[in-house]
């Protein structure tokens, strides 16, 4: 198992690939919490529009699936920043692939291209790409996942910043949350247990990867500020079990005078969540 698996079908084989130069370390296993069934999604299509997009590595337009944000309604987000809406996971269309030449990018980067990257790309990616077959109405949790295995692996083959691919593997963490929350009482244990693991996985390279932006990065990240990065940062040490990493970044936060109120009234409430994991370990 790993980040890259499945792109075999469109000719990568990446046993040895790593998202960043360094080994990652190990997470801590744990056993994966089946949720209550999410209500069925019906109609998603309607959500959806096909947009053209002009790949920056062959010139050639293609279309791609994309939400109609003004027809969603948020209900929230979970405590690593995933949004969460009524009636469908428009997270899994954030994902743009090219299918004549294999060139993958987030919504927000797909036209970011240096010179040397669309080089490197076509070198590596458009020579080995065996071709895609893109669904035209919706995309299934099983599509969107490749899709964003797909980013990642033009991710790191760009050498883009390091917080772009922590970003990437943060949202391919989301969509393989979201697979596990809408379609886990129709799986088997051992399916779930390997979504929820290579959750893990993806939220453990996430948090390596900020950690490795922030000695050389400059702010903003991912769209997002430093105080945001910090407290998503200590979201992700909790769930890795990492706690005293994630009461640092706590207490870096909590000594910033400009704080924001919402992220001092999130951290304390990790820090009590930290407490009760800590105490209920001691017992």
């Amino acid at each position: 198992m790993g980040l890259f698996s499945g792109l075999e079908q469109f000719g990568f084989k990446n046993e040895n690939m790593k998202v960043y130069e360094s080994k990652a370390e190990e997470v801590t296993q744990q056993e994966p919490v089946k949720k209550e069934e999410v209500q069925v999604i019906i109609k998603e299509d309607e959500f959806l529009f096909p947009k053209t997009y002009e790949c920056p590595v062959c010139y050639e337009k293609f279309k791609s699936l994309s939400v109609r944000a003004g027809k969603l309604h948020s209900i929230g987000q979970d405590d690593d920043l995933r949004p969460l809406y009524r009636g469908m996971d428009p997270i899994k269309y954030d994902a743009i692939v090219c299918p004549l030449c294999g060139y993958a990018a987030l919504s927000r980067y797909f036209n970011n291209m240096m010179p040397h990257q669309g080089k490197i790309l076509r070198a590596e990616v458009k020579s080995k790409f065996q071709g895609m077959e893109i669904s035209e109405d919706l995309y299934s949790y099983d599509e969107a996942i490749l899709r964003y295995k797909m980013v990642l692996m033009c991710d790191v083959i760009g050498g883009v910043k390091t917080s772009r691919r922590a970003y990437t593997c943060l949202k391919l963490g989301w969509v393989l949350r979201g697979k596990l929350e809408n379609e886990g009482l129709k799986l088997s244990a051992e399916e779930c247990n390997k979504l929820h693991e290579e959750e893990m996985e993806c939220i453990q390279n996430a948090y390596d990867g900020y950690v490795k932006a922030l000695s050389n990065e400059t702010f903003p990240m991912s769209g997002m500020d430093e105080q945001t990065v910090l407290c998503l940062m200590a979201e992700l040490a909790f769930k890795l079990e990492r706690y005293r990493e994630s009461l640092m970044l706590i207490s870096q936060l909590m000594s910033k005078k400009d704080a924001a109120p919402r992220i001092k009234d999130k951290v304390l409430s990790l820090k009590e969540k930290i407490r009760a994991e800590v105490k209920g370990e001691n017992n």
